[in-house]
């Protein structure tokens, strides 16, 4: 039962140690500019909403400066004129996002408070100066002149936040001793509208708790000049040069929208970075910034922002979904759902702050989702190592029990090995034997013809000698107690030498003696040939004479090579080789009857010697017809031949190419089709090992 649960208590472990890192790691400030990031990439996504109806910006621009011809500041008669201007145009409240905090000429002053009296609709900002004292940081607010102040409908503070990115994403509603720039003008349009002072927790769904909130997300509409905007002088000449109807019954914002202002209290220009400059890297003005605030108050639409609890809990719920689905996944797959779950959250994330304006952290999720697939991998490899570990113990108890049954299988087993080893032997040097009888019994034909013609000529010599024998005995018996030169019996002799031709006969048979004689000495050459091949190397390593090996070896073949082959000799000066002369013996035999065998018909065999760095070299080349080169590779392999069936074993080089091996050389083999063959024996002239 305990098994049966454990790995959903596993999931839930590893999704809450997931939750726990998540939120610590939340309050770091490089995550907390990630998830802002994140924000920012869901506002471009979405992209540009429509422009709200009831706002329009009046820009202080290089183009009025242009037109009006004066740099900033400009006379406040200028803004009063504006103001009379946008009064007939028919707009219901003027917000000026331009901060009035010294006096002027009293004439430009009393022309703008008198245009703001008359007005009634006109809404002016303070602003909160940061001090720096060496000794206390305090905050100042900077409030417009008194008198543009008490004519004025409202003086309110445009508080923004900026971000440790220089993005602005958050604004402040409420203070605890001024309602912001935003708010009176909504309040101050609102009245307008229904002619008495709205309540607040009747706004489009916001409640005084909600505007009482710290900060708020602003819901940006697009990037910069989203909001309708008109230059300052157009607006001065709106019946000539805007289209009519453009004010009547609107929010008209008046600021600035240039990088740079002369102004002594602007040190750097009344511009922002906001999500929308992620992508295009543009500034937004203040003015337009205060005028997306204005609108996300009277449409209702700031962005909302989870609070602690709930975001947990649902990225509780989440993470504890993804870790139940990852424990039933191998480490691939599991990877690939952890994708598929991290693009399900963004869609989601997306869905939602499209469809609902709320901002789901994406950063928070998929970090989530990371430490969730890390944790089961990582409790994968601890299960997988403590069951490593387990089977270890296993092992080494069974170790020393499976050691000493081991121990006396691989004795038996060595015993075997080296019987087998030693009937190996016995069967290689029986096939190599038995190859050199085959050898041999290719060689019976010629050698019994060779000692046919001797032992055939010294037969029929011999029945001469013995009738020559018989003459020369009755000319003898002829002489027989004949003293006297004139005895009859000296006289028979006589006559006996003359009829048995006594010269010619004596001749005769000293040719015959020495003919036999010649006879005998070839037939004792043969068996002294033979003897020499077929030696079984019982000797050991002797120092040999290859020229006479190659040389016997010849004689041997004289057969297949009279009157078809011509070899043709170039001995160099090869010291007495180190071997076992048997077996090189069989390597001459088997690579000089090769030779004889690839001519048909008739043909040439070279032989050259040479010695050369230590190495007894031998090369066999022929004229024959050659090997294909498909079989070069194989012909050294054992029982492969090319010749028809009954005329070999394919043991012949494959023998050879292991004799040679023994004697630490090598052989190598090179051929064309129809132009012939060559193979080189290299052999050390003294061996490293003295045991073969």
């Amino acid at each position: 039962m305990v098994a049966k649960f454990r790995p959903t208590a596993m999931s839930f472990l590893i999704a809450v140690i997931a939750l726990g890192i998540n939120l610590a790691l939340a309050n770091l400030s490089f995550f907390s500019l990630l998830e802002l990031k994140g924000l920012d990439f869901l506002f471009t996504l979405r992209g540009t909403l429509p422009p709200p109806n009831q706002i329009v910006i009046v820009a202080i621009d290089e183009p009025s400066m242009a037109e009006i011809g004066r740099q900033w500041p400009w006379p406040r008669s200028k803004h009063a004129q504006l103001i009379g201007q946008l009064r007939r145009a028919g707009a219901k409240v003027i917000g000026f996002d331009i901060l009035f905090a010294e006096p002027s000429d009293p004439a430009e002053d009393q022309a703008f408070a008198r245009a703001l009296r008359d007005a009634g609709n006109a809404v002016l900002v303070s602003e909160l100066a940061v001090v720096d004292d060496p000794v206390l940081r305090y905050i100042t607010r900077v409030d417009p002149v008194p008198a543009f102040e008490e004519t004025a409908a409202a003086v309110g503070i445009p508080t923004i936040r900026i971000d440790t990115d220089g993005s602005v994403r958050r604004t402040s509603l409420l203070t605890p001793d001024m309602p912001s720039f935003a708010i009176q003008i909504v309040r101050h349009y609102l009245a307008k509208q229904a002619q008495r002072g709205a309540p607040l927790q009747e706004w489009k769904g916001f409640s005084k708790q909600d505007l009482l909130k710290e900060t708020v997300l602003i819901n940006y509409l697009g990037a910069p000049r989203t909001v309708n905007t008109v230059s300052y002088y157009q607006a001065l000449d709106y019946e000539r040069m805007l289209p009519p109807g453009l004010f009547a019954d609107k929010i008209v914002l008046v600021g600035f929208s240039v990088d740079t202002t002369a102004e002594p209290r602007h040190q750097m220009a009344d511009t922002f970075l906001t999500p929308f400059s992620l992508v295009s890297g543009v500034k937004t003005s203040g003015v337009e910034i205060q005028a997306t605030v204005v609108d996300n108050l009277l449409e209702g639409r700031f962005v909302s922002e989870l609070n602690g609890p709930v975001w947990v809990g649902l990225l509780l719920a989440f993470l504890l979904v993804a870790s139940l689905v990852l424990t039933r996944l191998n480490p691939v797959p599991a990877l690939l759902t952890t994708g598929v779950l991290a693009g399900l959250l963004f869609a989601a994330a997306y869905v939602v702050f499209v469809k609902a304006s709320i901002w789901l952290p994406i950063f928070s999720g998929i970090l989530g989702l990371g430490l969730v697939f890390g944790g089961h991998l990582m409790a994968r490899t601890l299960s997988a190592e403590r069951d490593r570990r387990q089977a270890i113990e296993e092992i080494n108890r069974s170790l020393e029990a499976k050691v000493a049954e081991r121990t006396q299988e691989l004795s038996q087993r060595h015993q075997e090995l080296e019987a087998a080893y030693q009937e190996l032997s016995r069967t290689q040097e029986q096939l190599i034997q038995s190859e050199k009888m085959a050898s041999l019994g290719l060689l019976v034909a010629g050698v019994a013809h060779e000692l046919n013609n001797p032992i055939s000529y010294v037969h029929s010599n011999l029945e001469f000698v013995e009738e020559y024998t018989e003459r020369l005995a009755g000319i003898i018996e002829a002489y027989k107690g004949a003293n006297n030169p004139e005895d009859q019996g000296r006289r028979r002799g006589d006559e006996q030498k003359k009829t048995a031709k006594f010269e010619a006969t004596l001749t005769t048979l000293k040719e015959l003696i020495s003919s036999c004689k010649e006879g005998a000495e070839r037939v004792k050459k043969i068996v002294m040939d033979l003897r020499t091949f077929s030696r079984t190397d019982d000797i050991g390593l002797v120092p040999t004479d290859l020229h006479e090996g190659i040389e016997s070896t010849l004689n041997l073949l004289a057969k297949q090579y009279k009157d078809r082959i011509t070899v043709h000799r170039d001995y160099g000066n090869l010291p007495r080789v180190e071997c076992y002369p048997g077996q090189i013996n069989q390597v001459l035999m088997n690579l000089l009857q090769n030779a004889a065998q690839a001519i048909p018909d008739k043909g040439d065999v070279w032989i050259k010697t040479i010695s050369e760095g230590g190495w007894a070299i031998i090369v066999i080349r022929d004229n024959g017809i050659g090997i294909a080169e498909q079989n070069l590779a194989k012909i050294f392999d054992p029982f492969f031949t090319t010749k028809p069936v009954g005329m070999g074993t394919g043991l012949g080089l494959s023998i050879t190419y292991g004799i040679i091996e023994k004697h630490e050389g090598r052989i190598r083999v090179t051929s064309k089709v129809n132009e012939g063959t060559a193979f080189t024996v290299q052999l050390p002239i003294h061996l490293t090992r003295k045991t073969i």
